[in-house]
């Protein structure tokens, strides 16, 4: 008889005014529990950890009628978490509420996880451990919704740091090494928290999961993603050009609110430049600079040395 191997995971989650969303999402996370547990090699012990940061469309008491018997701990934030904060209050609580986690698995609202979910993750983290002898963080590859072909999330590898270019990583059947991880689907084995912590206290919102995996690789500590797509995201952000040429139309007051605001934070970029690429900070301070007060410059800037090249 097949020896059956348990594992304890805590689900980290951050909301905010996306009731349906959070539903379906937890609802393909527990389903994806129990198409796992329904095989022999394996058993999760699942708890979820969900910072609801000020939502006032009932998120909360939807989340707890819906799935009735679950271990799930609801964090109240104020409204002013926003991701990256409300990330660090439900991941800080699942620690000090227990010692014992094997796993922690990081998950944004919006996505959807695949029934071959934790096939795929566990199955990278074999392949890590075997090739690099160390426990890993992997990233699971997200695509949009109903197009296994079209990549949403996943993992990005730099190809010129100077440019701040990035491509995203593709999946081809084996997990691949990455050096920026986004956290849609992230699994992170407890001896890397232990190593590490969690999210860097400095970001507001963004670039707190694409840090954690430079922080990582600084201990040596290797991230992969997925062989295959194990989840569904739709990709909603609009692209770095269409950013910059928006810009251009506003007043510099509508500027200067846009880039201080907290989902478009210019301190977080700065921040992860100057934490993981001191180099590049003169520059890239310089440029954000321009970029809030002559953004024609800007644009023809960032065109001129080919930042939007694909």
């Amino acid at each position: 008889m097949t020896e059956v191997t348990f594992m304890k995971i805590a689900a980290i989650l951050t909301v905010h005014n996306r009731k349906q969303k959070t539903l379906t999402c937890l609802r393909h996370l527990f389903d994806a529990t129990n198409h796992y547990n329904n095989k022999e090699k394996g058993k999760i012990k699942l708890s979820v950890y969900l910072t609801d940061d000020g939502c006032t469309d009932g998120t909360a008491e939807a989340v707890m009628k819906s799935f009735p018997g679950r271990h799930i701990r609801i964090l109240r934030g104020t409204g002013s978490l926003f991701w990256a904060g409300g990330m660090r209050l439900a991941w800080k609580t699942a620690m000090e509420e227990s010692e014992e986690w094997d796993y922690y698995l990081l998950l944004n609202d919006d996505t959807n996880m695949m029934d071959s979910v934790f096939d795929e993750l566990f199955e990278a983290n074999s392949y890590v451990l075997k090739q690099t002898g160390r426990q890993g963080i992997i990233s699971g590859i997200t695509c949009q919704p109903g197009n296994k072909s079209q990549i949403t999330y996943g993992g990005l590898n730099f190809v010129n740091k100077t440019k701040g270019r990035q491509v995203l990583v593709l999946p081809n059947e084996v997990p691949q090494r990455i050096d920026l991880t986004h956290a849609n689907i992230l699994l992170v084995h407890h001896s890397i928290v232990k190593e590490i912590g969690i999210f860097y206290r400095g970001y507001t919102h963004g670039c707190a999961d694409i840090d954690y995996s430079m922080m990582a690789k600084r201990h040596g500590i290797p991230t992969y993603s997925t062989a295959n797509v194990c989840g569904e995201c739709v990709y909603d952000h609009i692209s770095q050009k269409e950013e910059a040429e928006h810009l251009t139309t506003m007043t510099l007051t509508e500027r200067k609110k846009y880039v201080n605001s907290p989902t478009h934070c210019d301190s977080d970029y700065l921040q992860f430049v100057y934490r993981n690429l001191p180099l590049r900070y003169p520059l890239a301070w310089l440029l954000r600079t321009i970029r809030v007060y002559v953004p024609y410059l800007y644009l023809h800037i960032t065109n001129f040395r080919g930042v939007y090249k694909s």
